[in-house]
Formats: structure tokens, sequence, C-alpha cells
């Protein structure tokens, strides 16, 4: 059998330390693979098909079609056409203008990014996939962290994404962009270019394009810094969470009913969504009232079922501490998570 190149076999190895770590998938599991044609995600896709046989795991191809520029048709055929030619099964969704339009309030980035990950999900569940992977790489994780500072991010902002969450994994968080070009061009791929990552509007493309390039001028390295600083502001939000757990636990008057499940992922699928973006269960009938008084004239809570945060139980709390809390409760209850401003407003804080 022919060897495989030494620049997939590096992107396989970076996945395979990532998802050990992770220690996910089990054999068994499926993984549906979302690929859009671009070098990162068909690197990842052969990646984990070099490590799906010896560990029993089931891959499937999923791609979206946004429908918003010429040509995206043709990358989601192209996509489909690959996964039947090396044996997997696809799936190609199409968003309709409507999908797009129900997010429209996390902006048109923000919308198609929502849309996307509200047609992955039910394709990675029909194709029987416990798993969806994506393939962001270091250097997405770098920009993710400059645009959490550039937003004012607090430290579980500067941990960036997570290899995984929930149900959602991003095995190659370890390996570089060139890395991923380096290995779809050794295995004799071609790969699709979405013309839109190359303009100069969305904030995203300015930070790849121009503010990183200048970092790296200005201190060689910088990328890899960027993604270690979220490896480390990680490990303090993972450490975190069982004191945060417990504090929560403590602040809902009157308990809650089957108590807070502090070995459930902190951050699940949806809570890396948009607003309104479709969740994976059911929210209930939670709701944050993030009115601008203090909290003891009674004006902010958050209802869990029967239960709501105790307001004095909340402000006798460290402020880094209540605001996680606040957080914490939200996801819990299965809402999206409040922004730093509006847990500010919930606890009282006077604004910026």
């Amino acid at each position: 059998m022919t060897r495989a190149p030494a620049e997939l076999r590096l992107v396989a190895d970076r996945a395979a330390k990532a998802l050990a770590a992770a220690r996910v998938p089990a054999a068994g599991d499926g993984v549906a693979v979302a690929v859009s044609g671009g070098a990162d995600s068909l690197a990842l896709l052969h990646a984990l098909r070099a490590l799906a046989g010896p560990r029993g795991w089931r891959l499937a191809v999923v791609t979206v079609d946004h429908g918003l520029r010429a040509g995206s048709a043709a990358d989601a055929a192209f996509v489909a056409d690959h996964a039947k030619a090396i044996g997997l099964p696809a799936r190609v969704r199409t968003l309709t203008p409507a999908d797009l339009d129900q997010h429209r309030k996390a902006g048109p980035e923000g919308a198609a990014r929502a849309a996307r990950y509200g047609a992955l999900w039910p394709a990675a569940d029909e194709l029987g996939c416990r798993w969806l992977a994506t393939g962001h790489t270091l250097d997405d994780q770098a920009e993710t962290v400059l645009l959490q500072l550039l937003r004012g991010t607090g430290p579980d902002g500067l941990a960036g994404m997570a290899v995984r969450g929930g149900r959602l994994l991003r095995p190659l968080l370890g390996a570089r962009r060139a890395e991923t070009r380096a290995c779809c061009a050794a295995i004799g791929l071609e790969w699709r270019e979405d013309p839109t990552n190359a303009g100069d509007g969305p904030l995203r493309n300015r930070v790849r394009q121009r503010l990183l390039p200048l970092l790296e001028e200005l201190r060689p390295g910088a990328t890899r810094a960027l993604a270690r600083t979220a490896a480390l502001a990680a490990d303090e939000r993972d450490w975190l969470d069982q004191l945060v757990a417990e504090a929560l636990a403590a602040t809902l008057a009157g308990g809650v009913e089957g108590g807070v499940d502090s070995q459930a992922p902190p951050h699940p699928p949806w809570a890396t969504l948009p607003d309104g973006a479709p969740t994976t269960r059911g929210a209930g009938t939670a709701r944050l009232d993030a009115g601008p008084a203090p909290l003891d004239a009674g004006t902010a809570r958050l209802d869990v079922g029967t239960a709501t945060l105790d307001p004095q139980a909340l402000a006798a709390l460290p402020v880094a501490l209540a605001r996680r809390v606040v957080r914490a409760a939200a996801r819990q209850a299965g809402r999206p998570v409040p922004d730093a401003a509006a847990t500010d407003r919930i606890l009282g804080l006077p604004a910026d």
C-alpha cells in the first residue's frame, strides 16, 4: 500500500491528537464532515478518512449552498461529486432567502452562519451521525481571538473556539491554514476558493488580510501566540466551571428541579451561534429580564421553570463570578447567552 504523503499525515496527526484529548468520537460513532469545497474542509475530510478505519468511525459529508453568490451551487455539486468518488454518503442542503431572513438580526455574516448550522445539524442527524466536524484551523482561532478583543470580550471570549462544543468538533484547531493547503496539494486535490473571502467587506476578512499579516510582521509567530492565548483562557474557564456550577446552585431561589448538571458541556453547539439560531434541544419557558435597575430592585431575574435567581445571593458574589453565574443560568435554561452589556444590566452595573 502506498504511504500517505507527509503533508496528509501531518494534518491527520494534528486532528488525531485534538480528538484524543477531547476523548471523542467513540468506535462506531458517525461523523458528518461539513465540507465547503475549500482546502481546510477538504483536508479535514481526508485526515478523518485516514483516521476513521483504525478507529471504527463512520464518515459522511454534508455541504450547504447558501445561494448568495454565483458559483455556490457548483461548489456544492463539487463536494457531492467528491464524496461519491471516495465512497462516502453525502447530503447537500440549499438555503432559501427565508432561511437567512429569520436570522437577519445577526447581520449578513451571522445570519449565513446561523442558517448554515441550522441546515447542517438536521443533515447530520439524517445521516445517523452523532458528531458534526468543521475545518476551523489555528488561523481561524487567531482571527476569532482578535475579533473578540475588538468587541471588548471577557476571558471566555478569549478562549475562542473549542475542539469540542457539545456535538460539534473542530479537529484542526492545531493546524495552520498553510498546512491544509499543502495537504490538498500533496494528494493532488484541487479546492474551491470562495471569492467573498477575498473581499474587504466583513471585519473578519480585514483581520485576516491586513491585521494578522501586520502582527506577524511586527512579531513573527503572532498567530500561534494568539491561538496559545485561547488555549490558556479555555483552561482557566474549564477550571472555573465547577465553581460556577456550585455558585449557580446556591443562587437559584428554591432550587431547580433535577438540580444543576455540572457535567453537561458548558458550551453546547447552540452557544456558538448567533441569537435565534436553531438549537438541538427544547428551550422550555425560561426568560431573561435585563432591566436597567440594580438587582435589589427586583427588576432583573432569570426564571428557570418555577425557580429564579436570588437577587441578594447574586449581588453577594464577586462581580466576575456573578457574571459567569448569569451566563451559566442562561445556558442551563437553554437560552441564548447574554452579551457583556446585557449581563451587566442584569447585575445592575453601570454602563461604560
